[in-house]
């Protein structure tokens, strides 16, 4: 799909997975190309994948200020691109490319990395359960979706979310307290916030 986009104007990237699989097919983007993310950290990943010169378009601002809401906002803030290709998993949220067609736009949709459910080794399972044993942990999601996940083994969901999560995404935050955690902490996906957030909570469940 990537040898010829003379028919899109607009790629959107809709996470840094998204990224790192596109990376593998293209080099380089026409000039005629422009990008678009969800959010400035999925633009970071995509600016270190292609240089600091592609065109990108995004929310600007932490975590908070992301998503597909706020990335439509500016799209809409800057124009609604004619001809959008949107590169994601094979599953994933249609509200963005539901607005962009009743915006007008052409849309079409590539799966370009499968998304599959958490598998827990044998070897997992039985550290999962001596971990078990000890403190309630600090857990890190990225992903809302990821949350249907942590089911492996008998008394691990009561274990997980009797301790703390941190979560990058306000969706995610709705998520985890519908799942039953209690103590939640928003961050910015840099890395030095995450490592300061997972120990500020730490420090809370100690």
């Amino acid at each position: 799909r990537f040898s010829d986009l003379s028919d899109i104007d607009t790629v959107l990237l809709v996470s840094p997975a998204s990224v790192a699989a596109v990376a593998h097919w293209v080099d380089h983007w026409p000039s005629h190309v422009t990008l678009a993310t969800v959010g400035e950290g999925t633009a970071r990943v995509a600016r270190a994948a292609w240089g600091e010169s592609v065109p990108i378009i995004y929310p600007a601002g932490d975590a908070a200020h992301s998503g597909s809401e706020a990335l439509m906002a500016e799209l809409r803030k800057r124009g609604i691109p004619s001809r959008v290709l949107i590169c994601r998993g094979q599953t994933g949220r249609e509200w963005l490319s539901e607005e962009l067609l009743s915006e007008g736009a052409d849309v079409q949709k590539l799966m370009c990395y499968e998304r599959l459910p958490l598998q827990l080794t044998v070897q997992q399972e039985d550290e999962l359960r001596e971990a078990m044993k000890g403190p309630a942990p600090v857990t890190y999601i990225t992903s809302s979706e990821a949350i249907v996940s942590l089911h492996p083994v008998e008394g691990a969901w009561e274990w997980i979310t009797s301790g703390a999560v941190v979560v990058i995404h306000p969706r995610s935050e709705s998520k985890v307290l519908e799942a039953g955690f209690h103590l939640v902490r928003m961050s910015s996906p840099i890395d030095d916030e995450v490592e300061k957030n997972v120990i500020a909570c730490a420090e809370g469940l100690g």
